[in-house]
This record gives C-alpha cells, sequence and structure tokens, in this order.
C-alpha cells in the first residue's frame, strides 16, 4: 500500500508491503540516514533478519519512501525504484480457544488447513505453534502452487496444511482440489478477494467483521470472528443428528416390537393381542413425548471423537437398522410371553398384558434410546430431566387406563390384577435391561 503525503514542501511516496516484495522494487537504502544504492550485503542481511523474526511467528512489514515531485496520482509503476527505510514485526497472537479448537477439529475427523498472505515461514511457526501443522506436513507458497499441476498437487493435498503468499485464484484451486476428492469443503474469509472462494466452497463462513461482498458470498456468518465457534457449530450440528438418529431408533423399535406381536399372533392362531383403542393409545403415548425428549439429548463426551460420515451415507445405515431390530425384536418377545402367559386365563387377560407389557416396555426404552453405546446407568438418569418427565407422564396415563372407568375403554378385565401388573412390569424392565446389554455385543 502506498500514500502520498507532503513533508517539507517535498511530495514523498511511502510505500509498506511484504519484505520480499518490497525487496525486488528498492534501488536505494537508508543506511545510518544516508540514502545508499542497494546491494546484495544489504539484502541478504535484511532478508536474514526477515527470517529471523518469521521463525519467531511474527509478521513482518518492510516500509520504503520514494520523491514524486507533487504528483497527487499515483500508478503501478510509480511503486519502483524505492528508497528501503527497514522493517517491523508484529504479533496477533492466536486466542487461547484456538488450540483446543483446533484438536477437537482433529478429533473429530475435520482438518484445519491455513491459507494466509503472511510469509511462509510466519504461517509454518503459527501452524506448528497451534497445530494446524504436523513435522511430516507441507507448506505451499502461492507460486509453488501455480507452478504444480492439477495431478501433482492432488497427489500431495492431503500432506499440504499451509498455503502462504497466495492469490484469489489460488483459494479457489484450493476449495476445488478438496472437492475433487470428494471432500466437504468450508471456507473462512472476510476480504472482497474471498469472495470468489466463499462461493465456491460447499460452505462459505464470512466473519462478522468483514466486508459486505464476503457476508453475501457466504453461506453463514461468524459474528465473533472465533474459530472456536465454528467447531462448536459443528458440535452441535452432530448432536441433533445424533438425536434424530435416537428418535427414530425409539420410534422404529417400539413399532416394529407390535408389529412382531400381532404377526406371531396371527401364524400362532391366538387372538389379536391389541384392541384398536389400545393401538391408538399406544400411538398417541408412546411414539410422542418420550421421541420430543430424546430430541433434547445433551451432547455425548464422544461426540467430536467420531469420524465425519460419509455425505451418501443414509441415516438409517446398517448399524441403525441392527439396533432397530434388536430392540424391536426384543420389545416383541416379552410382549409374547406376556399374551402367553394371559392366555393361561383368558384371551381377555392376555390381550390386557400384551398392552401393558408392550407400552411399558416402550416408554421405559426411552432411557436406552438416551445412547447407543452407554448404558442409563452411566449417562445418569436426572442428566435429562425432559427425558424423566416425558416418562413420568406417559406412566401416569398408563396406569390411568387401570382405573374402575377406564378398564372398560381399554378393554382391561377385572382378572387383570396387581400380580399381572407386576409381571408385565417385570417383562418391561427385562426387556430394557436386554437393551444395555446388547450395547456391549458387536452384531456383525
Amino acid at each position: 500500500m502506498s500514500t502520498v503525503n507532503k513533508i517539507d514542501d517535498e511530495t514523498i511516496m511511502f510505500t509498506k508491503g511484504a519484505p520480499d516484495v518490497i525487496f525486488s522494487r528498492c534501488k536505494y537504502a537508508l543506511i545510518n540516514r544516508e540514502v545508499v544504492e542497494i546491494n546484495n550485503e544489504i539484502i541478504d542481511e535484511y532478508r536474514k533478519i526477515n527470517e529471523e523474526f518469521s521463525n519467531k511467528a511474527l509478521r513482518v512489514l518492510a516500509f520504503a519512501s520514494k520523491k514524486v515531485n507533487n504528483k497527487i496520482k499515483l500508478s503501478i509503476e510509480d511503486e519502483n525504484e524505492l528508497t528501503l527505510i527497514g522493517m517491523m514485526a508484529m504479533i496477533d497472537p492466536p486466542k487461547e480457544e484456538v488450540y483446543d479448537a483446533i484438536k477437537n477439529a482433529k478429533n473429530s475427523g475435520i482438518k484445519t488447513i491455513m491459507i494466509t498472505g503472511d510469509h511462509k515461514t510466519t504461517a509454518i511457526a503459527i501452524a506448528k505453534d497451534i497445530g494446524i501443522m504436523n513435522s511430516d506436513d507441507l507448506a505451499l507458497t502461492g507460486k509453488e502452487l501455480d507452478d504444480l499441476s492439477d495431478s501433482k498437487l492432488d497427489k500431495i493435498l492431503d500432506k499440504v496444511s499451509v498455503y502462504a503468499r497466495v492469490s484469489p485464484e489460488n483459494k479457489i484451486r484450493i476449495v476445488r482440489a478438496w472437492q475433487r476428492k470428494g471432500k466437504i469443503c468450508a471456507m473462512t474469509g472476510d476480504g472482497v478477494n474471498d469472495a470468489p472462494a466463499l462461493k465456491q466452497a460447499d460452505i462459505g463462513i464470512g466473519m462478522g467483521s468483514g466486508t459486505e461482498v464476503a457476508k453475501d458470498s457466504s453461506d453463514m456468518i461468524l459474528m465473533d470472528d472465533n474459530f472456536d465457534t465454528i467447531v462448536k457449530a459443528v458440535e452441535s450440528g452432530r448432536t441433533i443428528y445424533d438425536n434424530i438418529k435416537k428418535s427414530i431408533i425409539y420410534l422404529f423399535s417400539g413399532n416394529l416390537g407390535g408389529i412382531i406381536a400381532i404377526v406371531f399372533a396371527l401364524f400362532a392362531n391366538l387372538p389379536n393381542p391389541f384392541t384398536t383403542i389400545q393401538l391408538l393409545f399406544i400411538n398417541l403415548v408412546t411414539d410422542s413425548l418420550p421421541a420430543i425428549s430424546l430430541g433434547l439429548e445433551k451432547s455425548e463426551n464422544n461426540i467430536m471423537n467420531k469420524h465425519v460420515r460419509d455425505i451418501n451415507e443414509s441415516i438409517l445405515d446398517k448399524a441403525t437398522l441392527k439396533i432397530i431390530l434388536t430392540r424391536g425384536s426384543i420389545i416383541g418377545i416379552v410382549t409374547i410371553i406376556a399374551q402367553y402367559i394371559g392366555m393361561k386365563s383368558s384371551s381377555e387377560l392376555s390381550c390386557a398384558m400384551a398392552f401393558l407389557t408392550l407400552t411399558l416396555s416402550r416408554i421405559l426404552q426411552t432411557f436406552p434410546s438416551r445412547s447407543n453405546t452407554k448404558t442409563t446407568f452411566k449417562l445418569g438418569f436426572n442428566t435429562n430431566k425432559y427425558a424423566l418427565g416425558a416418562v413420568g407422564i406417559c406412566l401416569g396415563m398408563i396406569f390411568a387406563t387401570l382405573l374402575p372407568f377406564m378398564r372398560g375403554i381399554f378393554a382391561i378385565p377385572i382378572s387383570f390384577d396387581l400380580g399381572s401388573l407386576i409381571i408385565c412390569i417385570v417383562l418391561a424392565l427385562i426387556s430394557n435391561l436386554m437393551m444395555e446389554v446388547f450395547k456391549f455385543i458387536k452384531i456383525k
């Protein structure tokens, strides 16, 4: 950047910029307040000091000047034959939370790449300090990137963690290279020059303090300009997706259990285990509040240690289907057992016991459904108060069907006594205990 200033009746242009660029445009140097013609010895000394600063993760600017003879309007051609004045180094220390944020991103399978206009050495020093760059990773300048063909870039892309002295064209090329590999690429930026890359990226992230052009080109705006917020957003997204799957597993497992019981009764020539009112009650009560409460589950501790899922992966993947089949089968089996026990007395009692066992099993299934890897005892019963509330309300509604004036509506006979209820509760508890046990059994 250059500015024109009037000093003691002289018009002087002052220029600042990257040391390597400024050096190439200087013809003279200010040494001990005297202007001398620049030579290799002077430039080598400056480059040595610049390298020392850069190795300390300092950002370096070089300054130069030139008399322009009352010329107010400047052109690029004027920024030549400058007089080198000196350099200054400054530090823009990373925010403390960046270190943990980059570590969490790496653990979750997200690769963080630094793209900067800084000197290559400075960029490397900062990248190593905050954990972006490993000892065997590579760093490229914009010029080095220009010299690489797309095929050569693709071969080393995974190992490049730092790009320095890049142009807007370089940024787009980096994004496209990752997209060619089938990766989802998020790009941050705040300037006009970042706009094309932000538009090209799968997720363009504009800075809240950035230009309007950058914001308009972005898919989302980071209001606090904090990288840690991006990682927290990823964590929130994973939690939401995880909770949706938990609700789906809960709903599908419970419904599968009921279907298994009905189909078995059909083939075993047993009476239909559920009346129409009972089925309506099951769907209204057990499919509502518990499923909603699972959507409000907090993030699991290992949510950011899970690897990034494939973009083409179905929400009902093999692992999810196995859980649904396992839990649905367990609920179906205990319901069938309850119906068989009731059949020893009457078909009415068998239906009532099947109904209570299914509803209790499905409601209590809320607790195992809170995690597919951790038991309820490890999570703690009171860590999701919404789940406790949902289960409490639903249990109250289920036991209300046993009241004298409600029994007729829900086909609960007088013969359904305390002993029958205890059998239903025990079977429901066994089903949920088995669900917890199956978390430790890997079904191939």
